[in-house]
């Protein structure tokens, strides 16, 4: 068997110059200097409220700020529905580049009742604008949203001042999805 599989593999690196039009090296090269970017198509807007912001204190990694989620909606073409009480920002202060890590979770409960599990990360912007790019990943285990789980996601957090009864204010993250 062994002797088998590498004799089918020498046969077809010999045969690889012959399959690719061209037949030599510069056939694989790309046809543009670039590549082109890879397209987004728009998931949806969350808005979340927030409660009260926690202030952990100067760790070793920073100055902490927990502010839980108290309630949220969102909305997009392909999904609709609430944001649970279940989920925050731990957001991590950098006080030497006051840069700002963003580490939310969400729970999403989707106007046809599935659940799904939202998280987070991303780094604030060096003009200060209150805005953070953000990565976001997904978990599912309802069949009609398990698309999610495996999708690229990018997002645009903003804070919203004066959002909300605990003075935490609120956020706005708009999602889009790599197609």
């Amino acid at each position: 068997m062994k002797s088998f599989l590498l004799t089918l593999l020498s046969a077809s690196l010999l045969l690889l110059p012959q399959t690719v039009s061209g037949a030599g090296p510069e056939a694989l090269a790309p046809k543009d200097k670039y590549p082109k970017p890879p397209k987004l198509e728009f998931l949806y807007t969350v808005n979340v409220t927030g409660g009260e912001t926690y202030n952990i204190g100067n760790g070793p990694n920073g100055l902490r700020l927990v502010v839980p989620i108290l309630s949220g909606s969102f909305a997009g073409p392909k999904l609709k529905g609430t944001v649970l009480p279940a989920g925050g920002d731990w957001a991590l202060f950098h006080t030497k580049d006051n840069s700002l890590v963003a580490d939310v979770r969400q729970t999403f409960k989707t106007d046809d009742g599935a659940y799904i599990q939202v998280f987070e990360t991303g780094v604030t912007q060096p003009d200060n604008s209150n805005s953070s790019y953000v990565r976001l990943t997904y978990e599912t285990g309802y069949e009609k949203y398990a698309w999610l789980n495996r999708v690229v996601a990018v997002g645009v957090l903003r804070l919203v001042e004066g959002v909300g009864g605990g003075g935490g204010g609120g956020l706005r993250i708009d999602t889009w999805y790599m197609v």
